[in-house]
């Protein structure tokens, strides 16, 4: 076969393949007066560089999936890191007319960060399974979730986390849909963590007992319930209350005190009670423009943390940990359809984030504000 046949093989396999892969390429900026949440803050700019490729076969209702994010610090360029995701994901669909549903699907996730930040890393497998279920009066959701994270550097805190959920959701005549929800979750730990022990316990700046302590299991229950209503055709609102209760009475588990892009480490959702208050409006302005404003105010409880006084408090003198804060969101998002051959939308996004955060623990007292903006591609 010569190569102009070949070339032509080639380039006809490509237009196959490309007319089923769709590619999204996403540019943030993100202005963000205090990175580490700390009550002493530190600005800095970080950028992300996102790449999302998903692949769907002809006929089929597999979807294949790849979402690399590239996390970059203007002033410390130490700290940047990526996460990549890859993906598998399909459903079949059942009962009359296919009016239900099953979903599934598995993602393999890694986080890499540079030597000097290497115990950030992690790679994580999850695994997913829920029932859509239109039944005439009302339609009924459930079902299970598992994840395995495993930390390279930090192996005591690798673990597994389940799920299960079921949620109820109703619509009315009135424009008004209904939704209450209940999660069961548990958390085990891999391992053993050492304990804080004398010094100053601020960020990046922690000794540690010789002896370790075995981390117990967690759990938890939430409840939520939402009220969405349709106000006008092109506004919507929503008003929603979730609560947290801990089936664990204490832990050994310890809060990182540095936030570096990862929530969980920085404060796991399984250390503590909350009560949360949400409400958020939507707007959809003409020219494919829209906004969204949301606010919300919680509570959290933690079930054994102590809470330090003082940057100089090493031995938690506040007595157990307790939070209170309030979070605004406001975002503008503006879309141009171009259904070109080389790019089919064009998005652009602004956003604005202020969080209060009150603890009387010294270490997690805190605001934090953080201005975006974004332009992504798809094509």
């Amino acid at each position: 076969m010569d190569i102009k046949k070949l070339a032509i093989i080639v380039l006809a396999a490509a237009q196959f393949v490309m007319a089923q892969v769709s590619y999204n390429f996403n540019f943030s900026t993100y202005v963000d007066d205090n990175v580490f949440r700390s009550p002493e803050p530190t600005a800095d700019v970080l950028t992300d560089i996102g790449i999302h490729l998903h692949y769907q076969p002809q006929n089929s209702n597999v979807l294949l999936k790849y979402e690399g994010d590239f996390y970059l610090y203007n002033e410390l360029s130490e700290r940047n890191f990526s996460l990549h995701s890859f993906g598998l994901s399909s459903y079949s669909s059942f009962g009359r007319k296919d009016q239900h549903s099953f979903y599934y699907g598995a993602d393999v996730d890694l986080r890499l960060n540079g030597d000097t930040y290497n115990y950030y890393n992690y790679g994580q497998l999850y695994l997913y399974g829920s029932l859509f279920l239109n039944l005439q009066k009302f339609i009924l959701k459930t079902g299970y979730n598992f994840r395995y994270r495993e930390y390279s550097n930090l192996p005591e805190l690798s673990n597994s986390r389940h799920y299960l959920f079921i949620q109820a959701n109703k619509s009315l005549p009135t424009r008004t849909t209904l939704i209450v929800e209940a999660d069961y979750g548990y958390k085990s730990f891999a391992g053993q963590q050492a304990e804080t022990f004398g010094g100053r316990r601020g960020r990046m700046n922690v000794s540690y007992y010789t002896e370790a302590a075995t981390i117990p299991s967690l759990s938890h229950i939430i409840l939520l319930a939402r009220i969405a209503q349709s106000l006008h055709p092109k506004i919507g609102m929503f008003v929603q209350y979730k609560k947290q209760i801990s089936l664990s009475d204490q832990t050994d588990y310890l809060n990182a005190d540095d936030y570096y892009q990862d929530e969980e480490l920085f404060d796991d959702p399984f250390s503590y009670e909350m009560e949360r208050f949400t409400a958020q409006i939507t707007w959809l302005l003409p020219a494919k423009t829209s906004l969204k404003i949301s606010g919300s105010s919680y509570d959290k409880n933690y079930i054994s943390e102590q809470a330090y006084i003082s940057a100089e408090d090493s031995l938690g003198l506040g007595g157990i940990r307790s939070d209170n804060g309030k979070t605004l969101n406001v975002s503008l998002e503006k879309s141009f359809t171009l259904n070109k051959t080389w790019i089919k939308t064009l998005t652009f996004s602004l956003y604005y984030v202020h969080l209060i955060n009150e603890s009387n623990s010294y270490w997690y007292d805190y605001k934090n504000s953080v201005i975006s903006g974004s332009i992504s591609w798809k094509f």
